[in-house]
């Protein structure tokens, strides 16, 4: 794992008062779930499954799939470094720039990267894993479902690790798990913790093939999610609310504040499908924009400088409450004349 994931508010102790560093919406209404877990407390008092089958039982009935094509991990990060060490010694493709925990695993488990170069491609071996983030984690951007599928289809010989974990923050359509059952050379990840805005409590899963499903369970460590998480899965699924409930407002308003942020001077605000999106100054550093926001107005973001292909003038910011999103704004314009 590298340093400077976003979401770094533990380095700035009580600064933070807006946060826009996290791809996690943070003004998600918690309060059924924590009386529905302050109900439950006893949980802590026992070991939890060393699998949690009755959870993935239940996910799998919200999927209408198998709970043999469903395994539950630590968050989606868990799953990758998994998916990785199945897989160890092989030749991996992560177009660039993405979610940096895929280099990072592969990294891990002696695999052979190539960032899908043309002229590295042409020498790779025959058999590879192609990593790809849908919704991509910094730029927002969605591929098709009709493509990916049509992709997976005529290539076989390839393993597809497809990221779905913002899946719950985009209109366009994904891949579904009751789709890709017959497809043993898919897995997709999910995650719990970004759909229902739960980082804390660390819950993804995988829907694979059962006989990747059986391949990854071997690798899982006995007891990685803990009994509290469990109980809260059980609830999210059965009963809980996206953090999200109108994701047409939402989206709306994170297309309002990058249209705002274009009519800055210096600046450019990439497309996005999702509630993130990737800008770019012109003549200074986002670690520089990062520093004067926390300190002058409580305003967290996501410099983009250790992504893979990206630069030092890269930032993300992902939109939360309008009046959170106008102030960000404005803090960004004060922040421009000021270096001008």
């Amino acid at each position: 794992m590298i340093d400077g994931h976003g979401d770094d508010r533990y380095r700035y102790d009580d600064l933070v008062k807006m946060n826009f560093s996290s791809t996690i919406y943070q003004h998600a209404d918690h309060s059924a779930l924590k009386e529905y877990l302050a109900e439950h407390m006893d949980v802590i008092g026992n070991y939890p499954e060393s699998q949690p089958r009755q959870l993935e039982k239940i996910i799998a009935r919200h999927l209408g799939i198998s709970p043999e094509a469903v395994m539950v991990t630590n968050g989606a990060t868990e799953a990758i470094y998994i998916i990785a060490q199945l897989f160890r010694h092989s030749c991996s493709i992560i177009p660039q720039p993405t979610y940096s925990e895929y280099a990072d695993a592969c990294r891990l488990n002696k695999h052979l990267i190539t960032y899908e170069n043309s002229e590295e491609m042409k020498e790779l071996p025959k058999d590879r894993i192609y990593w790809v983030c849908n919704p991509n984690n910094p730029s927002g951007n969605v591929l098709k479902k009709g493509f990916v599928e049509y992709v997976v289809r005529r290539s076989p010989r390839y393993t597809f690790v497809i990221d779905q974990s913002y899946g719950a923050f985009t209109k366009e359509p994904l891949l579904e798990a009751c789709d890709m059952q017959g497809l043993p050379n898919v897995i997709l990840i999910h995650s719990l913790s970004r759909t229902y805005s739960v980082p804390g409590l660390r819950l993804g899963y995988v829907t694979a093939h059962p006989s990747t499903i059986l391949l990854l369970r071997a690798l899982r460590h006995p007891w990685s999610i803990p009994a509290l998480s469990i109980e809260a899965g059980k609830f999210l699924i059965q009963q809980g609310q996206p953090a999200v409930s109108d994701l047409n407002a939402y989206l709306y308003e994170t297309q309002r504040l990058r249209s705002e942020l274009r009519q800055i001077d210096g600046m450019r605000v990439f497309e996005t499908k999702t509630n993130y999106m990737l800008c770019e100054l012109s003549s200074t550093t986002g670690a520089t924009l990062k520093d004067y926001l926390i300190h002058q107005h409580g305003m967290l973001i996501r410099d983009c400088y250790n992504y893979y292909g990206l630069s030092h003038e890269h930032f993300r910011v992902s939109a939360q409450l309008p009046e959170e999103n106008d102030a960000l704004v404005a803090a960004i314009k004060e922040f421009i004349v000021k270096s001008s």
